[in-house]
């Protein structure tokens, strides 16, 4: 039985936290904006930050036990630039919430909102 892709479509960012070396930092829109589409095999996004570009990246990924595995393969952050990560997520109405976890420390917490 295949189970339907909740992720499937365009998503707009609505909030996130990121960790820093000092603890954490957070953005939102309208300061900063971003669009994410979901195919059934990719991911990319575009962000920009107070209008200007900021950042752009994809590449594919899965879904398994309740996590979206994305493995970045093409963007403007080279760090990223073949690392595979295991976000844990959950839909609640239209709204895509996902977080990053390595080694016990939340890396990042976003939400997103569904627009097509």
């Amino acid at each position: 039985m295949v189970i339907a892709n909740p992720l499937l479509g365009s998503w707009e960012f609505v909030e996130g936290k990121y960790a820093v070396e000092q603890g954490y930092v957070t953005a939102k829109a309208p300061e900063l904006t971003s669009v994410k589409l979901i195919t059934a095999t990719h991911f990319n996004y575009i962000t920009q930050k107070n209008g200007q570009f900021h950042y752009a990246g994809g590449g594919q990924y899965t879904l398994k036990n309740q996590q979206f595995v994305e493995t970045f393969a093409y963007g403007n952050i080279e760090s990223l630039l073949g690392k595979t990560m295991a976000f844990d997520y959950k839909i609640e109405g239209d709204l895509w919430h996902h977080s990053l976890t390595e080694n016990g420390k939340l890396v990042e917490a976003e939400v997103w909102r569904k627009i097509d």
